[in-house]
């Protein structure tokens, strides 16, 4: 004779919730709860009965029912502060459930990245502990992470690499957040699965995930900003544009980004060359499944940045382009993509009586091809994969114009559940340079759960940088200050051994601390000297040690509020014992956020950046000295809010950089900036 069982799933303000799963474990059966959030399931049930409740983003709770009943069930499930059971792929390259990875990962999530308010990459890292940009009006930042800067991390679009670092700056400003899944950071020595430049980390930009269902998404936002040009003030007006397509077309899938960016200045001063700025973006990407499940996805986009301005002393014209094509194709447990990117930037000065000074065109070209497989038996994933790598440099700065560099690699790595508490990775790389001997790169990480709340998490790995383009063969005339910089083809690829070792505590429903520690020897580290008087080449240095520590705490203070605090403590030094310059050797983060029942979130958040004495380079001596002035501290201070109508309508306004700090002695970089956003999704 069968029972019926019936019931309504909530959640704690007593909302009916969709698509909860219902299992029964002893019987082996299952369903799931209604739009209403009601259930109900026929079978010849012997008590007592043990029913597992599970939905994504809360705590999974069981119930043993000891009698017949005959009254609904009313089941309130509790919403998880920490999502424990969220999918990350950075630190294995493979699927793996983040709470379950011995390496250090950070995830900033869909939900977080709509909270922030911003607009692109840059200013959400800009945010995070332990990363530090210096972003300029003229376009691209200067990225720090564990006070290494951006020669040092690796930067991934959907795991494949960005290019184009020209003069150490990234184009992260390019990204827009409206296209963005999630972020995943890992900071440490990463160079076994990745190779060169990831000696500080690896950050992975995934867009969203394909989706075979119709969508369309809508922003326009308009930005007023108080930008600081070293002592002067000047005020810009900037507008950006984004608009999302999703559109299945029977087997195939259709997706098109494209966004639009242009800050405009109203005065100009000496030496600063930038009145205006205008960015576009676009992207199409075809993907499809068959019948014997491939996946095939075919990726486009490009990028496309003009400056220009004007001064007391040049005219100037700067035209970035960018373009990048990836072809993927999956099945079952293998993944290949060829993947082709290229990166001009053409840099035009003139006198303003017309005489032309210079005309720099630079471009970087790639042509690779990745292939993975991975395998998962039992508890036990493995995974390997080939890289071959052309890269094709062309410059009127370098000798006979043009240089080309090829690299292949072979990776492979092992991860061990041994148990319930003990999880192990193991991993190994060889990279084969045309110009260099091959470079052997080990990992080991592990991970011991002492309980179901404390983790600790240790990993050691060395790391290896090859040469950049610019250090070995660009030769830098910079006559307005009286030296030159002269590329260097002999210089050693720099080799690292790195140490992580962190202890976790996560309640799931309200709370999650850490502390980790990090600790880095280099060895040939790259650097630049006098090697006479007004000129000056990149040199191996014998060593380097770069250490530091992260807090971070995480809690759920009532159901509408949350806050966050993070303190980074950075101290690099050479072998010699001098400090190497970082730009934030101490910071804290923190930040609060409201939810309210009615759709309305609001944001504040909160980044010191304490005093310190920075060395800077002294081109007459070749040697790093004592600035005459010490940084004072700052904070920069952000205010977001938005409010969302009919489930499809989102409004959004902030002020950003309230404190309106801008690092004058690097200057140009973004000041205080007032901003509103209109956003509409239609499925």
């Amino acid at each position: 004779m069968t029972e019926v069982i019936t019931g309504t799933v909530v959640d704690q303000l007593g909302n009916p919730l969709s698509s909860v799963n219902i299992f029964f474990p002893k019987e082996e059966i299952g369903t799931t709860t209604n739009n209403k959030g009601y259930f109900k399931i026929d079978f010849p049930f012997k008590y007592p009965v043990t029913v597992d409740i599970s939905h994504i983003g809360f705590q999974k709770e069981r119930i043993i029912i000891q009698e017949k009943i005959t009254d609904n069930l009313l089941i309130e499930l509790k919403k998880l502060f920490i999502e424990m059971d969220e999918l990350v792929v950075t630190a294995t390259r493979t699927k793996k459930v983040h709470k379950d990875v011995p390496i250090a990962t950070q995830v900033i999530n869909k939900s977080e990245i709509l909270r922030s308010g911003t607009t692109n990459v840059a200013e959400l890292l800009s945010q995070r502990s332990g990363v530090s940009l210096q972003t300029s009006v003229e376009g691209g930042s200067v990225l720090n992470l564990l006070g290494l800067d951006s020669r040092y991390i690796l930067i991934l679009i959907d795991g494949q690499p960005v290019n184009g670092k020209f003069n150490n700056r990234v184009s992260l400003d390019q990204i827009h957040t409206k296209n963005i899944n999630k972020i995943e950071i890992v900071k440490g020595p990463s160079s076994s699965l990745y190779g060169s430049e990831a000696m500080a980390g690896v950050i992975n930009i995934l867009t969203d995930e394909k989706v075979f269902s119709r969508s369309y998404d809508f922003s326009i936002r308009g930005i007023n900003s108080e930008n600081k040009l070293r002592t002067d003030g000047l005020g810009s007006g900037s507008g950006s544009l984004n608009f999302k397509i999703n559109q299945p077309l029977k087997r195939l899938n259709l997706s098109i980004n494209a966004n639009a960016n242009k800050i405009k200045t109203d005065k100009t001063i000496e030496l600063i060359e930038v009145d205006q700025i205008n960015r576009y973006y676009f992207e199409m990407i075809f993907s499809t499944k068959d019948y014997f499940k491939n996946d095939l996805s075919l990726k486009f986009n490009v990028f496309d940045q003009f400056d220009n301005g004007k001064s007391k002393l040049m005219v100037t014209n700067t035209n970035i382009e960018r373009y990048n094509y990836f072809l993927t194709h999956s099945v079952g447990s293998f993944t290949q993509t060829i993947s082709s990117s290229s990166y001009k930037r053409n840099y035009v000065q003139k006198r303003p009586w017309g005489q032309l000074e210079r005309d720099d065109l630079t471009t970087e070209e790639y042509l690779e091809y990745e292939g993975l497989f991975n395998k998962k038996i039992g508890k036990h994933d493995f995974n390997t994969g080939i890289e071959i790598h052309k890269a094709t440099y062309a410059s009127d700065r370098i000798k006979d114009g043009r240089q080309i560099v090829f690299n292949n690699s072979f990776f492979a790595q092992s991860s061990f559940d041994f148990n319930e508490k003990l999880n192990l990775i193991v991993g190994l790389r060889n990279d084969n340079y045309s110009e260099y001997n091959s470079v052997v790169n080990p990992r080991v990480g592990a991970m011991y759960t002492l309980n179901g709340s404390w983790k600790l998490r240790t990993a050691w790995g060395k790391g290896f940088r090859a040469p950049s383009f610019m250090e070995r063969f660009i030769d830098w005339n910079h006559t307005q200050f009286n030296y030159t910089v002269l590329g260097n083809v002999d210089l050693r690829p720099e080799t690292s051994n790195g140490t992580t070792f962190g202890i976790e505590y996560t309640n799931p429903v309200k709370y999650q601390a850490s502390i980790t520690f990090y600790h880095t020897n280099f060895d040939n580290l790259i650097n630049d000297f006098v090697i006479e008087p007004g000129k000056l080449s990149y040199q191996n240095i014998e060593s380097a040690t770069f250490s530091g520590i992260e807090i971070l705490h995480n809690q759920k203070i009532s159901e509408s509020l949350n806050s966050g605090l993070s303190i980074n403590y950075i101290d690099n030094r050479d072998n010699k014992n001098n400090i190497i310059p970082n730009t934030m050797p101490l910071s804290i983060n923190s930040n609060i956020s409201y939810r309210s029942e009615k759709s309305f979130n609001s944001t504040i958040s909160i980044k010191w950046i304490a005093p310190y004495t920075p060395q800077e380079y002294d081109p007459t001596k070749g040697i790093f000295v004592k600035a005459d002035d010490k940084l004072n501290d700052y904070a920069v201070i952000n205010v977001v809010g938005s409010k969302k109508f009919k489930n499809y309508y989102n409004f959004q306004f902030g002020l950003n950089n309230l404190t309106n700090y801008t690092n004058n002695r690097f200057g140009p970089f973004l000041g205080r900036s007032a901003f509103i956003e209109f956003s509409t999704i239609i499925n």
